[in-house]
């Protein structure tokens, strides 16, 4: 699980008075690694001023920590509950708070509650456009626990490694879809008809039937063909059914064997 580290310069911009030098003193705790200390000083700022949003924000990272710390007195779950309640209150105050969205997916992830993770991660998306991390966490949950988003798995996969995500794995995965798309790319020539257009959906509903009946081989023989004889209709060009052809290729296409080594 990761966790952003706390911006001074978030602190000295939003707070001010007692609660700047309560969550002053705050952050150097934590950086020291004394979040018990820290979510004190955290909690002296919310009542000098409740409308602080990084001091909620900050208390909230500091409960997660203490939650990752098996010496810490107490339940972790209760650690937990605290969490989402600063995040959710940090956002609340500041809703453009893309760390805060970030850090609560985490919790949530962290729960195995999948749907709730990635509608803030989706959130972090929005206010933190640069950051490639959220991205990577979208991707993972999207592949691994929802069988009907894996078009929109690879697009976040690619969009962390344009981004400049180090992770090897999911670089691979986003190398490998940008060459299925090129691969794929239709071919110059004849602009298809209206009757290529209704050609391609006919083909299409054909092999979406053949996958509801598990009969997988006979409708990646269907999905190639429309990839590769309609594959220039408006039809087929849509880009999340295009990826989603794609992907049906992927995941049921008979690898070949490797050769035995001679």
């Amino acid at each position: 699980m990761r966790f952003l580290p706390l911006s001074l310069g978030l602190f000295l911009s939003a707070c001010a008075g007692a609660p700047r030098a309560y969550v002053d003193e705050g952050r150097q705790a934590a950086e020291r690694g004394e979040h018990e200390k820290a979510v004190a000083l955290y909690s002296r700022a919310i009542d000098s001023d409740p409308d602080v949003a990084e001091a909620w924000y900050a208390r909230g990272y500091s409960h997660v920590r203490l939650r990752q710390d098996a010496n810490a007195p107490g339940e972790g779950r209760a650690y937990e509950e605290r969490a989402i309640a600063d995040f959710t209150r940090a956002i609340q105050l500041n809703p453009s708070h893309g760390d805060a969205y970030y850090n609560l997916a985490m919790v949530f992830l962290s729960r195995a509650m999948y749907r709730q993770a990635a509608e803030q991660l989706l959130n972090a998306i929005r206010f933190l456009p640069q950051d490639p991390e959220p991205h990577l966490d979208l991707a993972r949950i999207y592949e691994q626990k929802f069988e009907d988003m894996q078009p929109q798995a690879y697009e976040h996969y690619e969009k962390y490694a344009d981004l400049g995500g180090r992770d090897r794995e999911a670089r691979e995965k986003a190398r490998e879809q940008k060459e299925r798309r090129k691969q794929s790319a239709p071919p110059t020539g004849k602009a298809p008809t209206e009757e290529d257009e209704k050609k391609a959906q006919e083909l299409h509903d054909r092999a979406m039937l053949l996958l509801k009946e598990d009969k997988r081989a006979e409708a990646v023989k269907l999905v190639e063909e429309l990839l590769s004889v309609y594959g220039r209709t408006r039809f087929v060009q849509e880009p999340k059914r295009l990826i989603g052809l794609k992907a049906v290729l992927d995941a049921f296409k008979p690898k070949p064997k490797p050769e035995p080594p001679k």
